[in-house]
């Protein structure tokens, strides 16, 4: 047992000496005079830098020529010795983890590359607050010691560790932590307190950016209405039967395509005709339904054709419509806010429509905690209705409510993949609610001789992929699925478990229907949709439109470039961990290490939504804030595409290097134009912005 103890005490001391040779500034590996004679700095050839360890501990360390020593940051907080200590911590349970089953002997991946940074530590308190009453003495890193098992974990620490999403852990991935701490850039202190806090700091500066709700004040001029019934009800002048029908078009050709969860021709028999003859009543739910049909309808419209909010560097803002603060609709939208608080009570299947039609509104308008909070309000009524009701599956209206719960299933994963807010547990219907097959006479959007949109394929297809990210995020990223039987011989991520999820997602594609497939080489192309939707031989995804707005039949453009980028977003992320192992561990890539590298990279690229027309209509792609997330990621990685000698060699033999720059351009424009009303993007591009104008 002891020898058997030593050996992996011997294996973990080399792993962290190789994780702490990762880490040498560049003024250590570039100056010749520093070498092992120095009793502060220990040669890169012998894999130990005191220097980055006394960089932690401040109080004993000596000013030097290295710029870990010099940075005012270090000195000023102890934000490396938590990460560090994160880190140390992470290995120290992976040494004592079995793996379901052994990666495979000639992969030397790591699984380290997987789970790093997983929980960072967190702090009792507000922004800012101390960290030292909670570390005990015994938790001082020092050169050559080993941080505490989990078992001398302090309780306190454990409770205050805070989850960070997949996409904010690459902040804190070590090299990309320490190049942003070295380029100097103000925002490089906020670090500590992602460290600290975790995602819940990154909905701070959402909920900081828009303190207030959409404003209030307008005004739409009513006429009273006979009624029957006696009670009061009135009709909005400007809402003519042509102004109705062509909102009510564009909903359906736009946001109803991508989340079908109103059926036309019920809506147009059963709610619109009726309101529109008997007029609007405070605590009617159809005339709620139908103004926020409207609401999006104009939305779609303005979103498309109207002025961009800015001009930014010479570009038109891809926000269309309104303004910042005012955007297009808001006058039928506020007509049903005032509406809502008189129906919210109820659990029914138009009570969840509203919801989530509400939901669609606030994230056209970048609300995302608004969006978050309707769409938890949609989910929880849904949950009520599916429990309490007894629902025939086969009826039209059943088939809704089938439409309305997987709306709520595909928005709820969402925001709690990539912001960690907390779930309704709607997911726990999941195998009570069977997939809709769309009842009535929606095959055809238009008129009988229009083009099918084969918006039930893109609904269905978006259903089983949603299913396999969240797998993808369970099974590589989350720390919830480290708990296989123990192991002592640590090899590094389940290799297995990347090539069956690599070959699900293919399977995914390759099942697809026949309009919606499509090839790697061919992802900016026209889906097989007939020749109807093909404008010429031009392709439909490139990166410029020019100046005349595109509005593509059946939002052709948002619901292809949808579909495509979530199947690269999966693909990137069941790759990803490659792409750490390159930064952190490049002595112990193999062949096949460096092909996963270049595939994830290479997934990242030219994702179909950054490109036009999707980038110019901001307002119609779904889910802002998940693609935003994400893009800063990449873009960090990206960064180090230039500047991590295995990252640049790995990328100019295996990745398109035109593309690489051509996204980089892409996604830059598109952080640096969605801050304007993205809390999380306006933080991103006071980091982003230096990073590369500094490095060219």
């Amino acid at each position: 047992m002891d020898a058997e103890g030593d050996d992996r005490t011997d294996m973990s001391l080399r792993r962290e000496r190789a994780v702490i040779a990762a880490q040498a500034c560049q003024t250590c590996r570039k100056n010749p005079n520093v070498t092992s004679k120095d009793p502060s700095v220990v040669s890169v050839d012998g894999s130990v830098l005191s220097a980055y360890i006394a960089s932690l501990n401040p109080q004993t360390s000596e000013p030097g020529d290295c710029l870990l020593l010099n940075s005012s940051v270090h000195r000023k907080d102890k934000t490396m010795v938590y990460i560090l200590q994160t880190l140390q911590r992470l290995e120290n349970k992976f040494d004592t983890l079995y793996v379901s089953k052994p990666s495979t002997p000639g992969s030397n991946v790591d699984w380290g590359a997987v789970q790093s940074g997983t929980r960072p530590p967190g702090v009792n308190g507000t922004l800012g607050a101390s960290n030292e009453s909670h570390v005990s003495s015994d938790s001082e890193v020092r050169p050559g010691a080993r941080i505490g098992s989990q078992s001398s974990f302090v309780p306190d620490v454990l409770r205050t560790y805070q989850h960070l999403t997949v996409a904010h852990k690459v902040l804190l991935w070590p090299s990309i932590y320490l190049h942003i701490l070295n380029s100097g850039i103000a925002v490089a202190s906020d670090l500590q307190y992602v460290l600290q806090e975790g995602t819940p700091w990154f909905i701070h500066l959402e909920l900081h950016k828009h303190p207030k709700t959409l404003p209030w004040d307008t005004d739409m001029r009513t006429y009273p209405m006979p009624s029957s019934t006696g009670e009061m009800r009135a009709g909005f002048i400007g809402l003519t039967p042509e102004n109705v029908r062509r909102m009510s078009d564009a909903y359906f050709s736009t946001f109803n395509i991508l989340f079908p969860i109103l059926d036309r021709q019920m809506f147009l028999e059963d709610i619109l005709e009726p309101v529109l003859r008997n007029g609007f009543a405070d605590c009617d739910p159809q005339g709620c339904l139908v103004l926020l049909v409207l609401a999006l309808g104009q939305t779609a419209i303005d979103g498309v054709y109207g002025s961009p909010i800015s001009i930014i560097e010479g570009n038109p803002s891809g926000l269309r419509g309104g303004t910042a603060e005012r955007p297009p609709g808001l006058n039928l939208f506020n007509e049903a806010r005032r509406r809502m608080g008189f129906i919210m009570h109820q659990c029914t299947l138009e009570n969840v429509q509203i919801h989530l039609l509400e939901s669609a509104y606030y994230e056209a308008c970048a609300r995302h905690m608004d969006f978050w909070r309707a769409t938890v309000a949609a989910s929880t009524s849904c949950q009520i209705l599916i429990k309490c009701e007894s629902i025939d599956w086969s009826t039209p209206r059943a088939d809704l409510i089938k439409r309305a719960y997987w709306a709520c299933m595909l928005s709820e994963d969402m925001y709690h993949l990539e912001l960690d807010l907390s779930q309704t547990g709607i997911h726990t219907l999941e195998d009570q609610v069977p997939l809709p097959y769309f009842h009535g006479s929606e095959s055809n959007y238009g008129n009988p001789s229009d083009e099918k949109s084969h918006f039930q394929y893109h609904f269905l297809a978006m259903i089983a992929l949603r299913r396999l990210v969240a797998r993808i995020h369970e099974s590589i990223h989350c720390s919830s699925n480290a708990t296989a039987e123990l192991s002592e011989d640590y090899g590094g991520p389940p290799v297995h478990v990347i090539k069956e999820l690599a070959r699900q997602l293919e399977s995914w594609r390759s099942l697809l229907p026949r309009p919606l497939q499509w090839s790697d080489n061919d992802k900016t192309e026209f889906p097989n949709m007939g020749s109807a939707s093909r404008q010429g031989t031009d392709s439909l995804f490139s990166m410029d439109q020019g100046s005349v707005p595109i509005n593509h039949r059946d939002n052709l453009d948002i619901m292809t470039a949808q579909l495509r980028t979530q199947f690269y977003y999966a693909r990137f992320m069941i790759y990803r961990p490659f792409v750490y192992k390159a930064l952190h561990f490049p002595e112990l890539m193999t062949e096949e290490d460096q092909i996963c590298c270049a595939l994830a990279i290479q997934s990242a690229c030219l994702w179909p939504l950054i490109l036009a027309p999707p980038k110019n209509k901001k307002r119609l792609v779904p889910h802002l804030f998940t693609w935003t997330q994400n893009f800063v990621g990449i873009l960090l990685i990206l960064r180090m595409t230039t500047e991590n000698e295995c990252l640049k060699k790995i990328c100019n033999e295996r990745v398109n290097r035109k593309d690489l720059e051509q996204t980089t351009t892409l996604m830059l424009e598109w952080i640096q134009d969605i801050k304007q009303v993205d809390g999380i993007a306006e933080w991103s591009w006071k980091m982003l912005g230096p990073l590369y104008s500094r490095h060219g």
